[in-house]
């Protein structure tokens, strides 16, 4: 069993923050144990988009439900299953593995890896009612860990996509943009060390609440 809690800033950066940040953040950070992924999450909601539409009203309380890969899924494998949860801007996930075609044909008669987890995930599947696979999100990602700080982790996620159909954890060439900003995430335990505070402010970035499931159902909503 997998349990986290810390606080997430998402930032959205162009190109040049993102350059700027790598540069100043040097001598603070160094690559994580997971340094270069291939992100593929597969987030599932009910029929409406009850979690989504409720994650875009940024509540004080939210969770979802996604499971997810970190690279290309061939036949039946073990792959993830996060319950993430955010109150009063604290993050709590949870997480286990399970088959990926069990997940994806029907979570509901799932075997979890831990079953204090799948308990826990089986209890938000009959409190939403009938959750299926919505969105798949696919991106890049390059992680950091501060040198001092081994609780402060930084990721940057780029060339992020989307699809809402022919679900599965592989890139499809129904594949969408998302955005062609660099999501960046700070994920502290405690607070935020003064080095950090000062490269936000000399490359002018500011938090903002960001959810890339949301993002791309709006996307969809609107046609864009």
């Amino acid at each position: 069993m997998e349990t986290f809690r810390r606080f997430e800033k998402k930032y959205l950066l162009t190109d040049e923050q993102f350059r700027q940040f790598l540069y100043l953040m040097k001598g603070h950070v160094m690559p994580d144990a997971f340094y270069e992924t291939d992100i593929r999450s597969i987030y599932y909601d009910t029929s409406d988009h009850e979690l989504i539409r409720r994650s875009i009203e940024k509540p004080e309380y939210k969770e979802k439900l996604r499971v997810r890969s970190y690279g290309e899924v061939k036949g039946d494998e073990p792959v993830f299953v996060e319950l993430k949860k955010k109150f009063d801007g604290i993050v709590y996930k949870r997480r286990t593995k399970a088959l990926s075609r069990q997940l994806l044909t029907d979570i509901y008669h799932c075997s979890f890896k831990d079953p204090q987890v799948g308990k826990e995930i089986m209890y938000a599947l009959n409190y939403y009612g009938r959750l299926r696979p919505s969105i798949f999100i696919g991106c890049k990602r390059v992680s950091f860990v501060g040198k001092e700080d081994k609780d402060l982790r930084i990721t940057f996620d780029r060339d992020i996509t989307y699809r809402m159909e022919d679900l599965s954890l592989s890139r499809s060439e129904k594949d969408k943009q998302l955005t062609d900003k660099t999501v960046m995430e700070l994920k502290i335990k405690d607070a935020m060390p003064l080095w950090l505070t000062q490269i936000l402010d000399e490359i002018k970035a500011y938090p903002r609440g960001y959810s890339k499931a949301g993002s791309a159902f709006l996307k969809e909503l609107q046609g864009v």
